[in-house]
């Protein structure tokens, strides 16, 4: 059976045409005059409110206030109104000295304040008569309570992505001490992100942003260009009721401020090292191994000025050598067992033989450069770009199986990044943003094996891996332009953005074939209970072209009370065949309450319109009937392809197998969620806030797939073995709703219909305890108390019964009933300068920082590995009989991280750190997630439900640091 080639011709012109409307909107944006639109602060820059009054509480009017970046120098200066209130917007975050200034008083000067990104500072001055003094200096620090912020938001600063442990360096890791916030579940899905869980959403729904500019891999939602954490100065995590200038997802955000160069010379030289004699054993591997592991990771960053006062630039880079050896995930008695099949069984010729041991390794290289030029006092120009090239030698997919080295694969990912910033002050109180990215990744990856895919369930998978194969190449052209208008009570806001993605890929999506087999004496006999395989050209090329604009006004009708209200429309073109909608528009409503100086109670509304995966997009261009399709057998007539082929990849499509094919709902509804919390804050110290939060979220038109070609099921029963054609049945099938051969369209075999039915409910907890970092001491302790409910975890989720959708709502693949997160930064508080005694000389210097978090065990959904309904859902999704979805959990997790360091001051601001890092510290043996799979008889699998992922048991990390 042939398939039908699209026209390269029209693919082209529909490029062309895509990326010629993109340019004549970001020609239209460029021209417009700068009232068209106003702000999107929260994404790079922070805010500085307050009031001026006299001792006796009265105000001051037409006071002068000053706010100076103390390290590069800037200066901004606004006036107090009649009521004597001020307010700053957009001011670069950092360290400042504020300056008050009124005719018959001394003069205010407080160089103690901090502004982080994303929220609003208040600083009340209070002015001296002049008579007392010329001048008042304050030390005071200013309040840590947001009186503006409606969102849910926590703020991981620059003293802890410096001095708390990170394992891989990769500075999102840190995302987790936030509260409400789960790492993604490893369990059931194919695609390679590494992403985290927002209101029980998935975790391509979130947005990773830097400097304001849109870092997600649209394929599969994961983070894009890797930074070294020594360029990244802090970052905000925003759990829920972000304002109405952000759109295009419907989960969380995080949003990534990169440092920017000083009138001072600053930088450091560093080294981390590991070796496998510093780890523990694997704690489950059977021969008790000790796997090869080095580990070198050398690095630097430098930062200045350029032209003092005027030019700055700061740089980093690192990479990262890594030479490893990992141990099979499967069995030693299975291993030798099917290496001997292997020398008897001509059909498995091309089959690599199991190994109990294989190399892994890693080469990653990871470099930015930041330039930043003060124009004029008016005009700040950001240059940014950004390099990564990231290499890995057997990593894992599909973890929910023993995995052996054939079906593992060499993943390699380039990313560039350019951006650019240009902020102008067009007065005290308005201020314009122009924002321009342009991004592209290349991604691919490789195998080593020579046949196709296959696993045995619930006990090995090898070949060649299925889904992941292949190669992309996603660029991303994005601009975003923003003024901020400001008043004492009014901030108005409003804004518009056009972000452009495009993808060429060759995603090798189950070309290369594969089987199921129940048992490995199945695969000895060679009866496979399926067999699928991709025809066709898997080239593709598509663009997705997203416009939004928001408008947003924070009112503060009382200094006691501030309202957020927002709307913003969002509308994204997506290609043939999906249907392209007008857009919506989402509301955003926030409401904060200072119920005194030290309380505050915050409540927030809206709607969040999501974006679509382009896995999820491309899957309906590739396989669509035209470009390619997918053949499908089972049972006897998979037994009857095996005998032709063995284990490799048909050369050709089979005449008597109907193709199934993929393609979009009609009716396709974009997907979005509605979220609503409500918290309570309060200072309980001069740096510490203890909070509450309540977060709901529904998320409501998620893709799934679904084979809508089927006939209406009937129960099995023994007499229907004939007219089902189901002429081996297993014990599973038994009283079970089973699909016969019969098909609603008789050209197809399966119709997958990419639609958007599925659905999520979240209610959650959430209690932090945060001292921000002051006298040497930090800490930050979050809770979590949820639980997460849908139908389907990602868009490849297919239900067993495409009739039945009411069945499969249960536990979300995300969901997570407890979390705690526990972490701090301190010097140990003895061995002063006075104590002469060598003992306590040893401790001088010391800084420690422990993070450690426990949580309930993860969720996985039990299968019987096969398809019992015979609804050709693939991966197939038939649970044992009266099992529920997501009703299996995997061991609660333990886990401890400790960072010790011993520093050697030498000068006013150089140093020479000793660094030891431990990673498990307890080497507890936390399990992520279990082996789903039931088997088809009545019996389970001995490995049934047992644990079959492990996080790294104790690791240990060296380190050498010489900073300037």
């Amino acid at each position: 059976m042939g398939t039908q080639q699209a026209s390269p011709m029209r693919n082209k012109a529909q490029a062309r045409r895509t990326s010629a409307i993109t340019l004549k909107l970001l020609a239209l944006m460029v021209i417009w005059p700068a009232p068209l639109t106003i702000r999107q602060i929260s994404a790079t820059q922070a805010s500085l409110i307050g009031s001026v009054r006299e001792p006796t509480g009265a105000p001051v009017a037409d006071a002068r206030i000053i706010a100076r970046h103390l390290s590069a120098g800037q200066e901004r200066s606004v006036s107090s109104d009649a009521e004597g209130n001020y307010r700053f917007s957009s001011l670069p975050v950092g360290e400042y000295e504020v300056r008050a200034e009124a005719k018959g008083f001394a003069t205010y000067i407080n160089r103690s304040i901090t502004l982080h990104v994303g929220s609003a500072t208040r600083l009340d001055i209070v002015l001296q008569p002049l008579a007392i003094s010329a001048e008042v200096t304050v030390t005071e620090r200013a309040s840590p309570l947001d009186p503006t912020q409606t969102a849910t938001t926590t703020t991981i600063e620059p003293e802890q992505i410096e001095e708390l442990p990170i394992n891989d360096r990769n500075y999102l890791q840190f995302v987790l001490l936030a509260p409400g916030v789960v790492a993604a579940n490893p369990a059931g899905s194919a695609l390679p992100y590494d992403g985290f869980s927002f209101g029980g959403l998935r975790p391509h729904s979130n947005a990773i942003s830097i400097d304001g500019l849109d870092n997600t891999d649209e394929t599969t939602g994961e983070a894009r260009v890797a930074l070294s954490p020594e360029i990244v100065r802090e970052f905000q995590v925003v759990n829920n009721g972000v304002s109405a200038e952000f759109g295009g997802f419907a989960g969380g955000s995080i949003n990534v401020v990169t440092k920017t160069g000083t009138n001072q010379f600053h930088g450091d030289l560093f080294t981390f090292l590991q070796h496998e004699r510093l780890n523990a054993r694997e704690p489950f591997a059977e021969n008790g191994a000790r796997p090869r592991f080095r580990r070198f990771q050398p690095g630097f960053s430098l930062g200045g000025p350029l032209r003092r006062d005027r030019l700055f630039f700061y740089m980093a880079a690192e990479q990262e050598r890594l030479a490893g050896e990992d141990v099979s995930d499967v069995a030693q008695t299975v291993q030798a067992r099917f290496n001997a099949i292997l020398a008897d069984d001509r059909r498995l010729a091309k089959i690599l033989p199991f190994s109990e041991r294989f190399p892994t390794g890693r080469r990653e290289t990871e470099a930015a450069g930041k330039l930043t030029w003060l124009i004029t006092p008016m005009h700040t120009l950001h240059l940014r770009y950004a390099y990564t090239l990231d290499r890995s030698r057997a990593a894992t997919f599909n973890a929910d199986l023993p995995t052996d080295r054939t079906a593992r694969g060499d993943r390699s990912t380039l990313d560039h990044q350019a951006t650019a910033n240009l902020i102008s002050t067009l007065s005290a109180s308005l201020v314009n943003e122009l924002r321009l990215q342009w991004s592209r990744r290349r991604a691919s990856i490789a195998e080593d094996a020579r046949e196709a895919g296959f696993e045995i369930v619930g006990i090995a998978r090898a070949g060649r891996p299925l889904g992941t194969l292949g190669s992309r190449r996603e660029d991303r052209q994005q601009m975003i332009e923003t003024v901020t208008l400001g008043r004492s009570r009014h901030e108005w806001k409003a804004g518009a953005s056009i972000n452009h993605v495009s993808l060429r890929s060759a995603l090798d999506d189950g070309f290369g074939g594969y089987f199921i087999f129940r048992t490995l004496d199945d695969l000895l006999a060679g009866r496979p209970a399926v067999w699928r395989q991709a025809f066709g050209d898997p080239h593709t090329e598509l663009a997705v072209l997203s416009f939004g604009a928001f408008a947003l006004d924070q009112w503060r009708p009382s200094s006691h009370l501030t309202l957020n209200l927002g709307a913003r429309y969002d509308m994204e073109r997506l290609p043939t065949p999906f249907r392209t909608t007008r857009g919506g528009i989402s509301p955003r409503l926030g409401l904060v309450w200072n119920i005194s100086d030290r309380t505050l109670v915050r409540t927030s509304f809206g709607i969040f319109r999501d974006r679509l995966p382009l896995a999820f997009v491309n899957r309906a261009r590739q396989l669509d009937g035209r470009h390619a399709f997918v053949q499908i057998a089972e049972d006897s007539d998979a037994a009857r392809i095996y005998g032709a082929i063995g284990l490799s990849a048909a050369s050709a499509p089979f005449a008597e197998i109907r193709p199934s094919i993929y393609r979009p709902d009609p009716r396709f509804v974009m997907p979005y969620s509605l979220q609503t919390g409500f918290g309570i804050e309060r200072m309980v110290a001069a740096d510490t806030t203890l909070r509450a939060d309540y977060l709901f979220v529904r998320g409501l038109h998620l893709p799934r797939t679904r084979n809508v070609n089927l006939l209406p099921p009937v129960i099995f029963t023994a007499d229907l073995t004939a007219p089902l054609g189901v002429f081996e049945p297993t014990p599973q099938q038994a009283g079970r709703p089973v699909f016969s051969r019969a098909r609603l369209d008789p050209r197809y075999d399966a119709i997958y219909q990419l639609e958007d039915s599925a659905s999520s409910r979240y209610h959650g907890l959430t209690l932090a305890l945060n001292r921000r970092f002051s006298d040497e001491f930090a800490c930050l302790v979050s809770y979590t108390l949820a639980r997460a409910t849908d139908d389907a975890s990602d868009f490849d989720e297919q239900p067993p019964n495409p009739f039945d959708l009411r069945s499969d709502w249960s536990s979300s693949r995300e969901d997570l009933r407890h979390r705690l997160a526990v972490s701090a930064l301190f010097d140990l508080p003895f061995a002063e300068e006075k104590e002469s005694g060598w003992p306590m000389k040893i401790f001088k210097h010391v800084e420690v920082a422990p993070i450690a978090t426990f949580s309930s065990g993860r969720r996985a959904n039990p299968l019987t590995g096969s398809d019992e309904e015979r609804s050709l859902a693939f991966p197939p999704s038939s649970r044992p009989l009266g099992a529920r979805r997501n009703s299996l959990r995997a061991p609660a997790n333990f886990n401890v991280d400790l960072r010790v360091i011993r520093y050697f001051p030498f000068g006013p601001t150089r140093r020479f750190d000793l660094v030891a890092e431990f990673f498990n510290l307890f080497n507890h043996p936390n399990a992520l997630t279990v082996n789903p799979f039931y088997g088809s008889s009545k019996s389970p699998l001995p490995s049934f439900a047992s644990p079959v992922l492990f996080s790294t048991s104790r690791q240990i990390r060296l380190s050498l640091d010489l900073e300037f």
